[in-house]
């Protein structure tokens, strides 16, 4: 147990996790961790295009350096720099559909639960290759449901996720 724990210790000595960061696929979904700012370059003395103000907003990111992300909101289809400390893994999605989405009880479409207006948003439970169950918080209350991945910013359609 001991030699295991020098081994793992060593390791991350000599291989730090941010040597790892460069290594995630491009492009990808991540969430903003809490307010941000979208920049013109990747530099903090950038100017602001954009100030984000909720947690959990999905971002797509299209390239990346060790500490920048060049980013795209998807609801705007603006792009810019990020820097990667304001993002997390967490996956959040946003309704996408410009009329409306529904929210079924099961991913076979026998009840809808809900009609959901453009640019709803929620947490990502699971996605299979069609759809994702979804919780959405709502008058304090959250609600799960699947609805059609089609219909979502936040996730591709070759994703599935656990």
């Amino acid at each position: 147990m001991f030699f295991k724990k020098i081994i793992i210790i060593t390791f991350l000595i000599f291989f730090p996790a941010s040597m790892f960061a460069n290594e995630l696929p491009v492009p990808r979904w991540v969430s903003l961790n809490s307010e941000a700012n979208m920049r013109k370059g990747p530099s903090t003395n950038a100017s602001i295009m954009y100030r984000y103000q909720f947690e959990g907003y999905p971002i797509e990111i299209l390239r990346q350096t060790e500490t920048w992300r060049y980013v795209r909101d998807p609801m705007t289809g603006t792009e810019g720099w990020m820097n990667r400390i304001l993002f997390n893994g967490a996956r959040h999605i946003i309704t996408a559909n410009k009329e409306h989405s529904f929210g079924y009880k099961n991913a076979d479409k026998s009840k809808i639960i809900a009609k959901l207006a453009f640019g709803v948003h929620g947490k990502i439970l699971s996605c299979d290759s069609s759809w994702c169950y979804v919780s959405i918080l709502n008058n304090e209350k959250v609600r799960k449901m699947y609805i059609e991945k089609k219909n979502l910013y936040g996730v591709y359609t070759h994703e599935i996720i656990d």
